[in-house]
């Protein structure tokens, strides 16, 4: 049963109330039916019981609740407002009409609602999330930024009484996304491991965080400060690291959780990594004996390289010695000679142990069973993707020429590597996701409350098609790609969350009019800019959604791209190849001239820190970008509304505070004017929502 992102299960009356009121047969009748999701028999006797108890109040807050079930809001107004009439005290009456009247348009009446629920309730971590979001959409920063450090609080509260309560989970994220902290918040540590570990949001949005709660930690930031006096210089282990100082960074459950899960998105620590792994190569080679806590720490090292692909600077005698280690190895295996977990776990760190000859043995050595956990992912999770690539059902050819080039990219490349999404999620129709991120913008519903059928048209490694499906759990979703290697990791992480509604083909969106499928909603994120026509791709799925239905795009802005545009300048004329050396040895280049501010705005970004990722923004076979005007262009041309840009708040607020005579931030004129200001305001691509004409 779907509801409503502002509705919660109708809950019989317990106060007194001296006007008549529903028997509590009757009451949990109701509740019955609501909770059934049968809506239109539940709006029947609601409506039989305010015409016999019009006093009371849990009568016309039941029917005004059913009412939104159907995103009937117009209707429920004047229902609700009766309710609270009634019961002037009720504060969940009060913040439910505040929302209703948000969704029609009525922020500052909506405002006054949340206020006096705050009167009346002021620990409800719902109401003053309500209120920081009206805040948000009035353009009232400070104040909703109060409002979120008051949120965080309450909702951290709202955790600890209720350990299941899925929805303060989801809100005490999305406030600490929104905060920066100058010192280390035990309270806040603890949460944010909580947060990664079961998955409250997708890890990669709370990276800058955990970079920022990793370095608060005074060993692990004295030890960044002795790596950056000898990065040129070869480091034994216990000159940057002493055994207890080791001791004491595995015990930071926090730092180890980030290295097992997420691409360490910063320089200062990647050089550390970096220069761990080489001195634990070089003892490897030496001494071929670590203790149990070096073990451990470069095995967490290994698993870091892995998620990023390798992409840590390599230098030419680490590469003489990885050479001399891969050899050992291989004799060892071919001759049943004894393997000690250092020499796999050092490799390990470096390249993927597919690059040994039958690897898959090293399940049998009794020797490396501390590895497993390894071994499984750079081995037999590999394997189950090759099956699942076997099977994959093929919808269309993939044409040579553009589509080819980019389908090789993504066989080499895969992207992105991950490892764990939002496992903690908030169940909606498409209706109540496009009011939750546009509530000031008018669109015609859908009005479909299940089985909406929706296609990812490129959907990579599966990470936007797995948040889709468990966005819009009552939906059919089918992603496509180029990509067989994208394609089938997509497949195994699909099949370990035991997801059901989705399912995946390889396909070129350029060749989808020879099918006929039709969706109630398209999205196609960082996708069309990389096929060879790609107004021509947009056309194509146009014809793929049904009258009135919805598409979500992401497109490179012009503008944000200018520092990718110089770096790609500068990779053209040192002649650097998309090759992982390569790859490699640029992104030192970048690093090593961070002074100069394009650059230093790429590597600030995700993307620079992993292979894939690099290779995407960097070294694209094939990529377009587009303005502001063209788009408002392409939107006439195709007959679509304009809905809005998914960007960070922060953002639509200074838009608003620069254009208040457009408050649904939907003007495309302002828009490209406000870019032409603030240039870096689409540098994760302009993702916006549109509508399509009846």
């Amino acid at each position: 049963m779907h509801k409503t992102k502002h509705i919660k299960p109708l809950a019989r009356s317990r106060s007194p109330q001296t006007a008549a009121t529903p028997a509590l047969a009757e009451q949990e009748a109701l509740v019955a039916l609501f909770t059934a999701g049968r809506f239109a028999e539940g709006e029947t006797l609601a409506r039989q019981l305010t015409q016999r108890y019009p006093d009371a109040a849990f009568s016309w807050k039941a029917l005004g609740t059913l009412l939104l079930a159907g995103d009937r809001q117009r209707e429920a107004l004047p229902v609700l407002k009766r309710a609270v009439e009634l019961a002037p005290y009720d504060a969940e009456s009060i913040n439910i009409l505040g929302k209703t009247l948000q969704d029609l348009n009525q922020v500052e009446e909506a405002l006054d609602c949340f206020n006096q629920a705050l009167a009346l309730r002021p620990d409800s971590a719902i109401v003053i999330n309500d209120q920081a979001n009206i805040l948000k959409a009035l353009h009232r920063p400070t104040e909703a930024l109060t409002g979120y450090v008051r949120a965080l609080a309450h909702h951290r509260r709202a955790i600890e009484l209720k350990a299941d309560f899925n929805g303060a989970k989801i809100n005490y994220v999305n406030c600490l996304k929104r905060l920066h902290f100058q010192y280390d918040d035990p309270s806040v540590r603890q949460l944010l491991l909580q947060a990664i570990t079961e998955g409250w949001c997708r890890p990669d949005e709370l990276t800058n965080i955990c970079n920022d709660f990793i370095k608060f930690n005074p060993i692990i930031r004295d030890a960044i400060q002795r790596s950056q006096h000898t990065w040129s210089a070869q480091s034994s282990l216990q000159q940057l690291l002493e055994t207890t100082e080791i001791d004491a960074i595995l015990n930071d459950t926090l730092f180890v959780q980030v290295m097992e899960t997420i691409a360490i998105c910063d320089v200062e620590l990647e050089q550390l990594l970096t220069l761990l792994r080489y001195s634990m190569l070089l003892q490897t080679l030496t001494t071929n004996a670590a203790t149990p806590a070096q073990l451990q720490l470069l095995q967490l090292i290994a698993i870091q390289c892995y998620l990023n692909e390798y992409v840590f600077a390599v230098t030419d005698d680490e590469t003489a010695h990885l050479a001399e280690l891969k050899q050992n190895l291989i004799t060892a295996i071919e001759q049943q000679l004894p393997i000690s977990a250092l020499q796999v776990v050092t490799l390990a760190a470096y390249y993927p142990l597919d690059c040994l000859p039958t690897a898959m043995t090293l399940f049998e050595r009794p020797s490396l069973t501390s590895l497993t956990a390894i071994l499984i992912q750079h081995l037999r999770e590999p394997q189950q993707q090759a099956e699942y690539r076997r099977h994959m059902p093929q919808l269309t050819p993939i044409e040579s020429g553009i589509s080819a080039l980019v389908k090789n990219q993504y066989e080499e490349n895969p992207y992105p590597r991950w490892v764990k999404t939002a496992a903690v999620t908030q169940s909606l129709t498409i209706d109540a996701f496009i009011r939750q991120q546009f509530p000031l913008v008018r669109f015609h519903p859908l009005r479909k409350q299940t089985n909406a059928d929706i296609l990812i048209a490129g959907c990579g490694t599966g990470l936007h098609s797995i948040d889709t499906a468990l966005r819009f759990t009552d939906s059919q979703v089918l992603a496509i790609d180029f990509s067989l290697a994208s394609l089938s990791y997509a497949q195994r992480k699909t099949a370990e969350l035991g997801i059901t509604n989705l399912r995946y083909a390889q396909a070129d969106i350029l060749q989808l009019n020879t099918l006929d499928l039709q969706f109630d909603l398209i999205e196609s994120a960082g996708v069309l800019h990389h096929l060879e026509d790609p107004v021509l791709g947009w056309k194509i799925l146009l014809e793929h959604l049904r009258p009135g239905r919805f598409m979500s795009l992401g497109l490179y802005s012009q503008c944000a791209r200018r520092s990718v545009v110089k770096a790609q300048d500068f990779i053209a004329a040192q002649g650097y190849q998309a090759t992982a050396d390569d790859i490699r040895r640029c992104r030192q280049a970048l690093i090593n001239q961070s002074d100069i501010p394009e650059y230093q705005h790429l590597i600030s970004g995700r993307d620079f820190h992993s292979l894939s990722g690099c290779r995407d923004l960097l070294f694209h076979v094939n990529e377009h970008h587009f303005t502001l005007p063209q788009i408002a262009k392409l939107l006439r041309e195709l007959k679509l509304n304009f809905l809005g840009f998914i960007i960070d708040h922060a953002v639509i607020n200074d838009y608003c505070n620069c254009f208040p005579d457009d408050p649904t931030a939907t003007n495309l004129k302002y828009w490209d004017q406000f870019e032409q200001e603030h240039p870096d305001t689409f540098a994760n691509m302009y993702q916006f929502w549109m509508q399509k004409a009846s």
